[in-house]
């Protein structure tokens, strides 16, 4: 019997080069908040940077 505390969705993996390390609960939550964050921005200054 798996004894797993977070649901399988609250998982985020983050890896620089070839070290990666997996996350779980709010600190994933907090990890895929700030990804989509970060792509949000970096969509709004390409579309400013195109409309330039």
């Amino acid at each position: 019997m798996s004894n797993n505390n977070y649901p399988s969705n609250q998982k985020a993996t983050v890896c620089l080069k070839s070290n990666c390390v997996t996350v779980f609960g709010d600190t994933a939550k907090l990890v895929n908040g700030i990804a989509v964050t970060v792509a949000v921005i970096s969509a709004i200054a390409l579309l400013s940077k195109a409309l330039k």
